[in-house]
């Protein structure tokens, strides 16, 4: 089946038009993706208050097919990267926003598909003003993975659809390995990929598909991908699984469901409103019989409204949503507002198809206006960044003070210092926090959950543990305003005096004191690391 096809919404070569041009689109995702991950690494101090990106880092070490919370494949990525790149927290906001870029130009190529080639730029424009793909992905972990991987997989089913022949197996292929992937990044692509069943049977291409071999060569792809996962989570307790069926109570959390329900629109709200306002306002300027909002009105619900039941763009782009709600409500999942951010990938396409044709006459025109209002916008980016900068140098704010990265030089340093032929084999004590030994200072380090020889390090066990030298960390957290002292830890630190002691090894920690220089952290803060040394065990002791 060839692509479908839609009007030209102007002549070719038309001045307008310019700044519409595909081959524009590559400087506005660079240079939005750029500007993004700069102004981030400049307003946050560290990666992210919850050490998501560093446990992604520390998973990336054992380069396993599974882990005791998530699937591996976000974890892979972070792995290849910083083979490549230097491990710096600027390097990895350029990995969250190379991703976002991925999936940008995934929408290009499924806007294609669509038949909606001329509409792309903008699709793509309106994400980029829409926090899933400007601030929330500057986070990268499971959920901001997704970002890059379901625009292609749902290209690739329309490629599936629509070739035949040796192009039609390898994008049928591609399909498979594509979904595989979105499972290996977060199960909860199955409700993505669930809902590419409507669009199937509702349209005359996707019930001609199912005739065909292109859908099963897909499927048998995406199963030889995943059976590596599935036979470790097997091998494993089905441990992977088990955290992932806890995230539902059993009872349907109506507050959860609510916040789901709006997500749509308060995720993407800046780009929703730009897209509806100036298709508004320019149709209002050449219909002045109509009340302005009246027309707000009717174009906004217009912008989300589908064409029938054979509208695969439709299908696409709210089925995630809409089967995600129905799971909330049956009480088989606790909704999750961030499990949203990728579901708006198809939202941009969907606004401005319903809105060219409510007002076809001042498309072009709401199009070019859109496209002006991108270097403003940027620009608004970066004063909005070096803004946050100022604010949080000036707060104290304890998450942009923390000194991760110096941390982890000065107990290396240290730790160099005290035993100079002993190297560092691995690190565990406080989850995830603990990796910032690993990534900031001791690549060769191994990161471990907790205790080296207990739930949950077990799961990707480190065996060389009891023939090398490791460090318990246990970070204290930021000294008072008036000098006092953090209280310890208690939870890692007791259970890490409780190990040593049954190690035969010494129980007192070494409280490392560090805080942050330079010019965008005027104010001193002080924060303390306790620091516990294993040493190898003997030859008498090891098993």
């Amino acid at each position: 089946m060839p692509a479908l096809k839609t009007p030209p919404i102007a002549a070719p070569g038309t001045p307008a038009l310019a700044c519409l041009a595909p081959a524009r689109a590559a400087v506005v995702i660079a240079a939005s993706c750029l500007v993004w991950a700069v102004m981030y690494w400049l307003a946050q101090g560290n990666l992210d208050g919850y050490h998501d990106m560093l446990e992604n880092y520390a998973w990336a070490q054992a380069w396993d097919w599974g882990t005791h919370k998530h699937p591996p494949l976000f974890a892979w990525v972070v792995g290849l990267w910083f083979a490549v790149f230097p491990q710096t927290d600027l390097a990895y906001r350029l990995l969250s926003y190379t991703n976002v870029a991925l999936g940008l130009w995934g929408i290009l190529h499924l806007a294609g598909r669509l038949g909606l080639r001329a509409l792309a730029p903008t699709a793509v424009l309106l994400l980029l003003w829409s926090f899933p793909y400007a601030n929330l992905a500057a986070k990268f972990n499971a959920n901001s993975q997704l970002l890059s991987l379901w625009p292609w997989t749902a290209a690739m089913l329309l490629a599936s659809w629509q070739e035949r022949g040796l192009r039609g197996s390898a994008y049928s292929m591609a399909l498979g390995l594509l979904a595989a992937a979105s499972m290996l990044s977060k199960y909860y692509s199955g409700v993505f990929l669930a809902g590419f069943l409507l669009p199937t049977l509702l349209t005359a291409a996707g019930r001609q598909w199912l005739l065909s071999p292109r859908p099963y060569l897909a499927l048998a792809v995406f199963g030889a991908a995943l059976a590596p996962h599935i036979a470790w989570i097997a091998g494993h307790n089905w441990v992977t699984l088990g955290y992932a069926m806890d995230q539902g109570s059993g009872a349907t959390q109506w507050g959860y469901v609510l916040r789901f329900t709006l997500a749509p629109l308060f995720y993407w709200l800046p780009g929703w409103l730009a897209c509806v306002t100036v298709f508004s306002w320019m149709h209002w300027r050449t219909h002045a019989s109509e009340r302005l909002g009246q027309v707000l009105v009717r174009f906004a619900l217009q912008s989300w409204r589908p064409t029938g039941w054979a509208d695969t763009l439709f299908w696409l782009a709210c089925t995630p949503w809409a089967l995600t709600l129905a799971f909330g409500i049956a009480g088989i999942a606790e909704l999750s507002t961030p499990w949203a951010i990728p579901i708006g990938f198809a939202f941009s396409l969907l606004w401005l198809r319903n809105l060219q044709t409510a007002a076809p006459a001042v498309t072009v025109r709401a199009l070019v206006a859109l496209h002006r209002a991108f270097w403003p916008a940027l620009a608004a980016v970066v004063l909005v960044g070096l803004t946050l900068a100022w604010a949080n140098g000036r707060s104290g704010n304890p998450d942009y003070y923390r000194p991760s990265a110096e941390a982890a030089e000065a107990i290396a340093q240290d730790w160099a210092k005290r035993h100079p032929n002993t190297p560092v084999g691995w690190v565990g004590g406080a989850w995830a926090e603990n990796a910032l030994l690993a990534f900031y200072a001791l690549p060769n380090a191994r990161t471990l959950p907790g205790l080296p020889d207990a739930y949950p390090a077990l799961f990707n066990p480190y065996p060389r543990w009891s023939t090398e030298a490791g460090i318990l960390l246990c970070p204290r957290g930021m000294q008072s305003a008036d000098g006092a002292a953090p209280a310890p830890e208690a939870l890692c630190e007791d259970a890490a005096r409780s190990w040593l002691q049954a190690q035969g090894q010494a129980t007192e920690p070494r409280l490392i004191k560090v805080q942050r220089h330079g010019w965008r952290f005027p104010q001193p803060r002080w924060f303390v690391y306790a620091v516990f040394d294993v040493l190898p065990l003997p030859a008498s002791r090891l098993p």
